[in-house]
């Protein structure tokens, strides 16, 4: 009896202890603050410090730090974001509170988490690493020029290489063409870039775009250091080759000399100018090595580190039945100038061009996946065929010599399929537009009796010629009816205005489009609301005046429309309201609310169409 009273008891206090401790976990895990600093910062100079959190907090607090003083903050700005996933619209805001801090102290330090408060619990942020460096940079005379006023920038201030990760290759093996940036001057973006002419090479991007910054210090000089990209290359001839120089011209933030100094003048553009500034690498000699020994039979190209695997999609099979060959070359190498391994099919068997499918990602080692010939093929008598061994050879890089892999034999047994009529050998061809049924393509043009007919038989009396005076008449009537049709639609101006909704809809979408990308935020959001408002006035003839968001769920519902496409509807015109205030969003997010009203348009058309 007491065992079944505390199972009772329990199956009661559970649901309540999960209602306490539900707020503690969603706490815990959508929660999130984070501190974020340079890695490497110079002596003396002022840097920021960054903490973000997704959520409201108050009274942060930061730890002791006796390398760095601060010089001002925290500075608070808040971000909307805002992204609609199937029609389902998410707000997210994300506080940000900005240090300016200065170092003071060389060497390599950790900064401690800082703490902030959150509904009454205290939530620490990740620890920060900096390593605080000397300033190399030549000291300046007052008799000098301040660089600002000076036209171009010294080859010390800002310049790019060209490194590549081999100098010698065999013919086919791939390398990397790394292209890195060091500045110690600001910049502001980049207006030109001229790539090398490399007619020798087949071209591979690696990487996703973005550039990745990090601070070096050469020659006793602190530079900014990004690379720039990473091209992959795989040389298709012998010899030296030189790779040309790559030119970029940069836009530049030259300071303005002024006569006072003040800790806020870094974080304010009022006193730098733009200049352009054109720097270029210098040209790359690589010795490109031919392959060892002889091509042996089956090579068609690679080179890497593959292997080859062959499957068949049946062994057993009927006459005038597809086979589906498969071969599928898979590792690291050139996958993209690997041609088709020659198969030598029977020759009571149709074959076709094989497909071709690449399934492969870029890597410093080269093409890493697989590549995938497909043939068809079709037996067209009864018999038990081999085809023979399929060869595939490839020149390793690493081994320096060729090697081959084989298949093995494959058998397949062919049966009399049903209604196969055919007798004696065909032999036949290659690359067939279209599979023919060899039997059943050769037919009588016409059995039975045949009735002749004079020659010259006049066409007045055919059926031909009654159908040539009544086809134009009935044309005429139809175009008649259709004619009436519209003008009576035209007199309608509310059923005129209900069929053209759809179109205006559109027509406003597409000025919103344009906002887009013009990156125009206020405008697109403004056209969108009025695509979206006119579409509704016109296409249930109500006057925009009598529209509201209170009402237009009724009157959306009334008129046959479903729940989730209303819903939909709501979440956009809430979107475009609230976004109209908001900071900038990103074009993603418009592009994708863009989307969406198209699609939430479309649907609701569809609906109230079949009301």
């Amino acid at each position: 009896m007491n065992l079944l009273t505390n199972k009772k008891m329990i199956r009661k206090i559970t649901p309540a202890l999960l209602l306490l401790l539900l707020p503690l976990v969603s706490f815990a895990q959508q929660t999130t603050f984070r501190g974020k600093a340079p890695q490497a910062v110079v002596l003396n100079d002022k840097f920021q410090l960054a903490y973000t959190i997704n959520t409201e907090a108050e009274n942060i607090r930061l730890p002791q730090m006796d390398a760095f003083n601060i010089l001002m903050g925290p500075s608070i700005s808040r971000q909307y974001n805002i992204s609609n996933i199937n029609g389902k619209v998410t707000r997210e805001t994300t506080y940000t509170y900005t240090y300016i801090l200065k170092a003071t102290k060389l060497g390599k330090y950790t900064i401690p988490p800082a703490t902030i408060e959150v509904k009454g619990n205290r939530i620490e942020s990740n620890s920060i690493d900096i390593e605080v460096i000397k300033d190399n940079t030549p000291a300046k005379t007052q008799s000098s020029t301040p660089t600002a006023a000076t036209g171009n920038l010294s080859s010390e201030e800002l310049f790019i290489t060209n490194t590549v990760s081999k100098r010698s290759v065999y013919k086919g093996e791939p390398l990397v063409l790394t292209t890195k940036i060091y500045t110690r001057v600001n910049l502001d973006g980049i207006s030109d870039k001229k790539d090398p002419k490399l007619p020798e090479f087949l071209i591979q991007e690696l990487g996703n775009g973005n550039i990745s910054w990090t601070v070096e210090n050469i020659n006793g000089q602190t530079y900014n250091v990004g690379t720039f990209e990473k091209k992959l290359l795989f040389p298709q001839r012998t010899g030296k080759i030189t790779i040309g120089s790559t030119e970029i011209e940069f836009t530049v933030k030259k300071r303005v000399a002024r006569r006072t100094q003040s800790i806020f003048d870094d974080f304010f553009e009022s006193n730098y100018r733009i200049v352009k500034q054109r720097v270029k690498t210098k040209p790359i000699t690589i010795t490109v090595k031919p392959h060892r020994g002889i091509p042996p039979e089956g090579y068609t190209g690679g080179v890497g580190n593959l292997s080859m695997k062959v499957t068949t999609s049946k062994t057993k099979v009927k006459t005038n039945e597809s086979i589906t060959l498969k071969v599928v070359i898979s590792g690291t190498g050139n996958h993209k100038l690997v041609n088709a391994p020659k198969i030598k099919f029977p020759a009571d068997f149709d074959e076709f061009d094989p497909t071709i499918t690449n399934k492969f990602v870029n890597t410093p080692a080269g093409m890493k996946g697989t590549k995938t010939f497909e043939y068809l093929v079709i037996p067209r008598h009864v018999g038990t065929y081999v085809i023979p061994s399929i060869k595939f050879a490839y020149f390793d890089p690493s081994a320096g010599k060729y090697k081959t892999v084989s298949s093995g034999p494959i058998n397949i047994e062919v049966e009399k399929g049903e209604g196969d009529q055919q007798s004696g050998t065909v032999i036949s061809a290659n690359n067939k537009e279209r599979v023919k049924f060899i039997g059943k393509d050769i037919r009588f043009i016409k059995t039975g009796s045949i009735k002749l007919k004079p020659a010259g038989t006049f066409l007045f009396g055919s059926l031909t010629y009654y159908a040539s005076l009544l086809i134009p008449l009935l044309l005429f009537i139809l175009l008649y009816m259709i004619n009436r049709k519209k003008i009576k639609e035209r007199s309608n101006m509310a059923l005129l205005k209900t069929k053209k909704a759809n179109k205006v809809a559109t027509k406003r979408l597409k000025q919103s489009a344009k906002f887009l990308k013009a990156g125009e935020k206020e405008q697109f959001y403004e056209e969108v609301l009025r695509a979206l408002w006119g579409y509704i006035s016109d296409k249930l003839s109500i006057p925009a005046s009598e529209l509201n968001r209170d009402n237009i769920r009724t009157i959306l519902e009334e008129s046959n429309v479903t729940k989730e496409v209303v819903d939909s509807f709501i979440d956009i015109l809430d979107t475009c309201e609230f976004a109209r205030y908001a900071p900038a969003s990103e074009s993603g997010e418009m592009d994708r609310l863009y989307k969406t009203t198209l699609e939430t348009i479309s649907k609701i058309e569809n609906q109230i169409k079949r009301k």
